[in-house]
């Protein structure tokens, strides 16, 4: 299948968070990755191929070298779960004029206006009852169909809509979901309609955590079709990409590994995100699995590089004033190098030269990002993994235009070099 669909179709399952770890989940199986526990005790074999997804966010898969004796430490490649949305609160129904809309709060960081006038549908988790009451069942659903839009009020009735104005998420972001008819009430609309997509009953759920998200397709675009259209590139473009290299690791050194974290847009601070110490957990109960040493351990992470992958700030055509004078990457002309010298992005001299090396061996593109020093940028995952792993990290990404749309855009050669290279990246423990 060509890779472009192939990740058109991944996209149409990974629309949350729990969600794309569940599709990540689906394709690991079918390529005979293993599934392991915290809490189980961990025999990894020499060619084993693994995965453990402690919290339904997150994931971290690895393959073990071939040899007997492993000494060459970690290729990691990092990225994240989650995308600024709309989530669902509790009691959520409001009903005005027989019309009933729901209420929502704000996830990260959206473009509040490019949520408008779009098919949105829902997704997520809920918890239902059972018999141990500290462990309620967990059951995800996603409806996959457009049942909700978010309308903008004609321009005649808001004739400043064109001169900018703030949109306040509690009134204007309510989106519409049904026109009541008959003998409907607004009460429980949502949890009975989460209930009957579920086939269970509807007293059975204790609560939910839903997300409103774009139900739109990807699409390339362009007059030779540069460009990928899509919901969700930011990051889960990268998370593809790591994923699909991995599927395809097969070396006799070291270990591969991708790790998918949760709430990135949020600041990272939790169970599930980077800013945890579960990565290094899942770290030493590999140094366990492998029947190894703290020392040994210690002394082959050090051999270890990670590569962040995240999003990059590509050149808007419209807005050039906002990019650096120099260091400003062009869509489709090489995947992007974030550098800060404030540390916001991990990359260092050592990290940048090696990411530099790989690329050129690999014969791919790259070029180098860094803020306009007037514009202050985000901080992405880079720079928390250096507070629990002290190896070379270098934070990378595809150069994006409409970040944190509803639709983003990213360039065609971007995304099949970055496959490329993550592809070499693994090849390195051959």
């Amino acid at each position: 299948m060509d890779i472009i669909q192939d990740y058109f179709n991944f996209m149409k399952t990974a629309t949350t968070a729990v969600q794309t770890i569940d599709t990540v989940e689906q394709r690991l199986i079918k390529n005979d990755f293993e599934e392991i526990n915290l809490e189980d005790l961990w025999m990894l074999e020499p060619g084993g191929k693994y995965y453990v997804s402690p919290y339904p966010s997150m994931m971290i898969a690895f393959t073990m070298g071939k040899s007997r004796f492993i000494t060459k430490g970690f290729n990691i490649i990092v990225a994240h779960t989650d995308n600024p949305a709309l989530r669902i609160k509790p009691v959520p129904e409001i009903v005005e004029e027989g019309m009933l809309t729901l209420n929502v709060e704000k996830y990260g960081g959206p473009i509040l206006n490019t949520w408008f006038d779009r098919p949105l549908s829902i997704a997520g988790r809920i918890a239902v009852k059972s018999d141990q009451i500290l462990k309620p069942n967990i059951l995800h659903v996603d409806l996959q169909r457009p049942i909700l839009t978010l309308p903008n009020i004609a321009i005649h009735m808001n004739k400043g809509v064109n001169q900018g104005q703030e949109i306040k998420v509690q009134k204007e972001m309510k989106p519409l979901i049904a026109n009541l008819i008959e003998d409907q009430v607004g009460k429980d609309y949502l949890l009975n309609l989460v209930a009957d997509e579920l086939d269970i009953n509807p007293s059975n759920i204790l609560d939910m955590d839903l997300y409103v998200y774009c139900a739109e397709e990807g699409l390339l675009v362009g007059a030779n079709e540069e460009y990928i259209s899509c919901p969700r590139i930011d990051d889960l473009a990268m998370v593809y990409a790591a994923m699909e290299s991995l599927l395809e690791s097969d070396h006799n050194e070291g270990i591969n590994m991708a790790v998918f974290f949760d709430n990135e847009e949020i600041g990272s601070m939790t169970k599930q995100g980077a800013d945890s110490i579960l990565l290094a957990t899942v770290l030493d109960r590999i140094r366990m699995g492998m029947n190894r040493t703290q020392e040994q351990f210690s002394r082959q992470t050090m051999e270890s590089f990670i590569i962040s992958a995240d999003g990059a700030h590509g050149l808007h055509p419209n807005y050039k004033e906002k990019n650096d004078l120099t260091s400003k990457p062009v869509i489709n002309e090489g995947i992007a190098i974030k550098i800060s010298g404030n540390k916001s992005y991990a990359s260092e001299v050592e990290s940048i030269g090696a990411f530099q090396q790989l690329c050129e061996h690999a014969g791919i593109k790259y070029q180098k990002f860094i803020n306009h020093s007037d514009e202050a940028g985000g901080k992405t995952l880079g720079p928390i993994l250096t507070q629990y792993m002290p190896v070379h990290v270098v934070d990378v990404g595809v150069p994006m235009l409409a970040m944190h749309s509803t639709r983003e855009l990213m360039g065609k050669q971007d995304f099949l070099d970055t496959l490329e290279i993550f592809k070499n990246f693994y090849k390195l423990h051959e």
